[in-house]
């Protein structure tokens, strides 16, 4: 797959307007304009990655936001303190972007040193270094606005209902590696066909080569406690980086 950014620009007003015309956006259904956090990086990527969740939380009331603004707006919350999954999820990137760059594996040792929980400006930039490189998506567009825990039967409403945004999203940010976080983003996917016949159920943290191989894994959610712990991060970017290596 290819990505092309002046044809992604194109893809993504169009996506805007099909979510702005099937959502109360501007009242009870405010979302996140997700996708590629910052095209000009994104392109450059021999890695593109694309990440999808279930929802967001927070913008219910906020009519639309640009993830695009997320260096200047911290649109995903990377930079406050009760959000956890922005920064569990880009410190992983950063072990997979870093290894990727020297061209070895980085070794829990030198995650450690760097202990990327810390609320420092070093920190920040760090990781929002690691998120410009990448794409961000939820499957739930309507942002919940009652609290931070999924409602299943709700959501998976909203994923049937997101089916043809959510697939002409994918199409247009022509990841080559996708980290669906969640069982209830995964099935969805799943369910829906969006990624292919070829995906299985049951397969958490296995590889699965999809259309165009296209490399699909389910990881657990970035909110599961043990991902506020760097050894579970290691353990699971250990996970990923040996089945990317085995197929290079």
């Amino acid at each position: 797959m290819h990505f092309d950014k002046e044809a992604y620009k194109i893809a993504k007003s169009r996506i805007i307007s099909l979510i702005q015309s099937t959502h109360d956006w501007e009242n009870t259904e405010g979302f996140i304009a997700d996708g590629v956090i910052c095209p000009d990086v994104y392109q450059e990527q021999h890695l593109r990655v694309l990440c999808i969740l279930a929802e967001s939380y927070g913008y219910a009331g906020c009519k639309m936001k640009d993830i695009e603004d997320q260096r200047e707006q911290d649109v995903l919350g990377l930079t406050k303190w009760d959000v956890g999954t922005p920064r569990r999820l880009a410190s992983l990137l950063y072990l997979l972007q870093q290894s990727a760059e020297i061209g070895a594996k980085l070794t829990l040792e030198d995650f450690l040193k760097l202990s990327l929980f810390k609320f420092t400006e070093k920190n920040m930039l760090i990781l929002q270094d690691v998120l410009s490189k990448i794409a961000w998506m939820n499957v739930k567009k309507a942002s919940n606005g009652n609290g931070t825990k999924l409602n299943v039967s709700d959501f998976r409403v909203h994923a049937r209902r997101n089916q043809e945004v959510l697939r002409q999203q994918i199409e247009a940010i022509a990841p080559n590696l996708i980290l669906v976080c969640g069982e209830a983003a995964f099935r969805a996917l799943y369910e829906l066909r969006l990624l292919g016949p070829e995906l299985s159920l049951a397969r958490k943290w296995k590889m699965q080569v999809v259309r165009d191989g296209v490399r699909v894994i389910e990881v657990t959610h970035p909110g599961y406690f043990r991902w506020a712990g760097y050894p579970y991060i290691y353990k699971s970017f250990d996970c990923i980086y040996t089945q990317l290596a085995s197929r290079e």
